[in-house]
């Protein structure tokens, strides 16, 4: 946790709630203001990303709620999953009925999961501060890094689809986001240079995901993104 990230979250109403074996440390800002935002961090992130994006929210009207995911920031340690992490912002979202969610990385992954699990969730708009595309793809790019083997992948997707019902193949951000009815219209945001998640990937999501606009911005990076000034200025122009 860096120090500036810290004093955000100190500026929040704070609760802990429990959530299967994890206590989840949860942040509220802007409490009363009558629209309300919600915030997805992504993987090995947490709530405090969100800093300057929170401060912009409060000042637009917004009563802002985020949550560290299990095992992330605050929130208890322990194993968890894409799909657990589904779970709790579902849970969050029903009780919230956000009018806008602006999620991060992976987290765009498990809003994209969210929508597709929870139909009677209405939101006017989605922001995508990046995105992946394509599990398979990131278990690929992970197996390469640490040089894990074919035959360890294999057990791995087959694991993931005994456990899920889910073909690996379909877990792919283009499945997720085809066909969304609840949602009337999202942006994605991602910077050319992101050495994290390739621009490639919310191309791929953009095309085939209905009423989405993709801006795409120069030299920033997987994390400062979200403290850009110029991405402050597309999310408040988008919001105003």
């Amino acid at each position: 946790m860096r120090d500036f990230e810290d004093e955000i979250l100190n500026k929040s109403e704070q609760k802990t709630i429990s959530f299967g074996a994890f206590q989840i440390q949860t942040y509220l800002w802007g409490i009363g203001n009558e629209r309300k935002a919600i915030c997805v961090h992504g993987w090995e992130g947490q709530a405090g990303n969100f800093g300057a994006i929170v401060n912009l929210l409060v000042d637009q009207g917004f009563e802002v709620f985020a949550a560290d995911a299990p095992g992330h920031g605050y929130s208890s340690r322990g194993d968890t999953s894409m799909f657990e992490y589904i779970d709790l912002v579902n849970q969050i979202a029903t009780q919230e009925q956000p009018e806008i969610i602006i999620s991060h990385s992976f987290g765009s992954v498990v809003t994209a999961g969210v929508f597709r699990r929870n139909l009677d969730l209405k939101v006017k708009d989605w922001i995508m501060v990046t995105t992946p595309h394509n599990f398979r793809e990131r278990i690929m790019d992970v197996s390469k890094a640490l040089n894990v083997t074919h035959r360890t992948v294999d057990r791995l997707v087959n694991l993931i689809e005994t456990s899920t019902g889910e073909q690996i193949d379909d877990l792919n951000m283009s499945e997720f986001t085809k066909d969304l009815p609840h949602l009337e219209k999202a942006l994605i945001i991602h910077s050319k240079h992101d050495k994290i998640l390739p621009i490639e990937t919310s191309r791929k999501v953009h095309e085939t995901m209905p009423n989405s606009e993709l801006i795409e911005l120069e030299n920033l990076g997987h994390y400062k993104i979200l403290w850009a000034e110029e991405v402050l200025d597309i999310i408040k122009n988008r919001i105003s």
